[in-house]
């Protein structure tokens, strides 16, 4: 499948790496500031000409969710179940001949294995909302991620937005990505965009997601609650979105769905305004 490529570097530590949905959000929430509250719900009113994935290592994907194969020996058997990344190279051997490849496959061997950040705790003080200063007699940790700098995250694009992605993604990093941005969290430089060519399968019958997606038409899924964060204009606010149920990415859909869920909260944060969430398959081809 050709996508486009923009390569992402973390500038410092965050609490999680982006995922689609919000990722989507922040961007949105770029062209609502640059282009007028119209134009963004003039964009919400039909299908999305473009999706996001998640954001991964560079050459490594989501493990699909395939039938399993049956796996006699201990340690091979534990390395199987723990694994949540493969390679390019692992993920079109499994897209094309089912997860039989995961036997001889080197990240269940100890071959190879993706980058990973490291994962350290940092101490915050309390912030009293009235005056801004500290606050007597809180201290907290929070364990956050430490990607290196070096390091390339790859996030795949399908399809064309209707605006320069690079410079919304751009806006993003340098603002810093979800929670804790306001202390400097989640920021990041962009490098793209370039056209790749991810793998998947020639004749295929069904869709692994590198995405977040709806429950309807997934086939193998892994399921997560999510009750987000309104973001933008309405932090400060009342903080979550209603909560739903959606798929991990690697989840296999018989077509490549997508929709927008309502998501506002009981007390919506201003009167007459809906929440919506947008979950769309970002689809390569496996066969069953």
């Amino acid at each position: 499948m050709r996508a486009t490529l923009f390569r992402l570097y973390f500038q410092g530590p965050l609490k999680e790496l982006p995922r689609a949905p919000a990722l989507l959000g922040h961007v949105l929430w770029w062209y609502r500031y640059t282009h007028g509250r119209e134009a963004l719900e003039g964009l919400l009113e039909k299908p999305l000409p473009f999706r996001l994935s998640s954001v991964f290592p560079e050459g490594w994907l989501p493990r699909p969710k395939l039938p399993p194969v049956q796996v006699e020996e201990t340690e091979r058997r534990k390395a199987i179940k723990n694994l949540t990344l493969v390679s390019l190279e692992t993920f079109q051997a499994l897209a094309e001949k089912g997860e039989e490849v995961l036997l001889e496959a080197p990240e269940v061997l100890g071959r190879a294995r993706p980058p990973e950040p490291r994962r350290l705790r940092r101490s915050r003080v309390g912030i009293d909302r009235g005056t801004g200063a500290a606050r007597r007699g809180i201290l907290f940790t929070q364990e956050l991620l430490f990607p290196d700098p070096r390091t390339a995250y790859a996030l795949y694009v399908m399809g064309e937005a209707p605006f320069d992605l690079r410079d919304a993604l751009a806006f993003v990093g340098e603002m810093g990505f979800g929670g804790g941005a306001s202390v400097g969290l989640g920021r990041f430089r962009v490098e793209g965009p370039q056209t790749v060519e991810l793998p998947e399968a020639k004749e295929a019958n069904a869709y692994a997601t590198l995405a977040p997606g709806p429950l309807e038409g997934a086939l193998y899924y892994d399921l997560e609650p999510y009750w987000g964060r309104l973001g933008g204009g309405y932090v400060g606010s009342k903080p979550f979105k209603g909560p739903y149920l959606r798929t991990r990415e690697g989840s296999v859909y018989q077509e490549p769905t997508a929709l927008y869920l309502d998501t506002t909260p009981q007390d919506p944060p201003e009167e007459g305004v809906r929440v919506r969430e947008f979950l769309g398959v970002f689809p390569l081809g496996v066969r069953l």
